[in-house]
């Protein structure tokens, strides 16, 4: 019985213990060209590579499994295909080996002429889900540096060459980093005494720093494209600043309030936009370095290395994309502390128009009560007034009957009693009205 049978296994186990042996270099024995594509796709769109995959075998009658992962290894017959997945791109590399006696300076210009992607069937290209971003033909030779100049001649002509010494010395490489008639970079490597494990992870090192690079630099464009617009805001954001001290109004406070508002969900959307592309931008450089670090490359005389011409010409747009990726970030950062401090000043303002309001309703609220004290005397009076018509109506209806009491003197003392009953009556009427509200 396996010792693991009682335990319960995450179910991604396998698939994470797996994923080191992912992407595996293909060995490098001796001579060798290939072709390397990456196509940008999105982080979708997995599903119709692996159908277009299965077109690919079926062309060259190879047998390809029916599911598999990330990563492929497909036998073409005159060429093996490494199909690899990444998050937003996908890699097709054709690997071709030569025989050893064909390595010659005209043989060596015509493989490059005739490497594996210029004989991939038409039919099969239109089916390629993505947009080709990069596009590389390399070509490994067994035989010391000492020995390819006129190799490097018939490939690269007059062009300007970068390279270096690379593994200790066991290999050396050169490319120029321009596209070539069919579109493709190109890159010589020499392999003087690398074995064929490390020549395959040399290969791999050297195709995975030009597709980083390319894929680093797709930040740069959109870098510059919005930093103008960038600008506009932080002059805007300024203005409006700047007017803040001078206004004085609840109304002003109001509207600059909302431009800020409108000028935050600006910053907003354009982070939204371009938060994932710098973002892959500073991954994808990241690998640039560590993968160039790992070349161990020294100086040949009159070439330029590769790590210098990356720290040059790469690293100056990462700076920049960098720079503009930091100023969004400042910018949303000012224009929230702005918000904030607006946003206070009309809570203030609010609070004193409020103070204000209550102070009036006050004030309004004495005046009732003064004047309902008034309406409370006038009242007594009427009442009492009414009160006394009839007594005295009483009292001269019983002197008409012989009652000895004068009408006019009873009413006179009885007047005194009357208004005081009826004042204090109504008062306490309203206290207690109040005592029920």
């Amino acid at each position: 019985m396996p010792p693991l049978r009682q335990f319960a296994e995450h179910p991604q186990r396998r698939q994470l213990n797996d994923e080191v042996h992912s992407r595996p270099p293909a060995d490098v024995p001796g001579a060798l060209i290939c072709s390397h594509l990456a196509f940008v796709t999105g982080e979708n769109g997995h599903a119709e590579e692996k159908v277009s995959l299965k077109s690919l075998a079926r062309l060259f009658g190879a047998a390809i499994p029916e599911s598999f992962g990330n990563h492929l290894t497909l036998d073409l017959g005159p060429f093996q295909l490494t199909w690899e997945r990444h998050t937003e791109f996908s890699t097709y590399t054709f690997f071709e080996h030569l025989p050893e006696t064909d390595q010659g300076t005209e043989q060596g210009t015509d493989h490059f002429d005739r490497a594996p992607v210029a004989r991939i069937p038409d039919r099969w290209r239109e089916q390629i889900n993505g947009e080709l971003l990069v596009a590389i033909n390399l070509m490994v030779v067994p035989q010391p540096a000492t020995a390819t100049p006129d190799l490097l001649s018939a490939t690269f002509g007059d062009n300007t060459l970068v390279g270096g010494s690379l593994a200790g010395g066991g290999a050396t490489v050169w490319t120029d980093l321009t596209l070539d008639a069919q579109g493709c970079s190109r890159i010589l490597v020499a392999n003087e005494s690398l074995k064929p494990a490390r020549a395959g992870r040399l290969v791999q090192r050297l195709l995975e720093i030009e597709t980083y690079r390319m894929m680093a630099l797709m930040a740069f464009p959109l870098a510059r494209a919005i930093a103008p617009e960038i600008s506009d805001m932080e002059q805007e954001l300024a203005t409006i600043a700047g007017e803040t001290t001078s206004i004085t109004t609840l109304a002003d406070e109001q509207r600059q309030l909302g431009q800020l508002t409108a000028l935050a969900a600006r910053i907003e959307t354009m982070t939204a936009r371009t938060d994932f592309r710098f973002s892959a931008s500073r991954a994808y450089h990241a690998l640039v370095e560590e993968r160039i670090a790992d070349l161990d490359e020294t100086k040949l005389s009159g070439i330029q290395q590769l790590a210098t011409f990356m720290d040059r010409r790469l690293n100056p747009a990462m700076r920049t994309c960098a720079s503009v990726a930091s100023r969004l970030n400042t910018l949303s950062e000012h224009i929230s502390r702005a918000s904030g401090l607006l946003q206070t000043r009309v809570e203030i303002a609010v609070q004193e128009q409020n103070q204000n309001l209550l102070a009036s309703m006050e004030s309004r609220v004495r005046m009732q009560l003064r004047l309902q004290e008034t309406v409370e005397g006038l009242s007594a009076v009427a009442i009492s007034y009414y009160l006394l018509g009839i007594v005295n109506y009483m009292l001269k209806a019983a002197a008409k009957v012989g009652s000895p009491v004068d009408p006019t003197l009873a009413t006179g003392i009885a007047a005194p009693f009357v208004i005081g009953a009826v004042y204090y009556g109504v008062r306490q009427v309203r206290k207690r009205l109040t005592r029920a509200r």
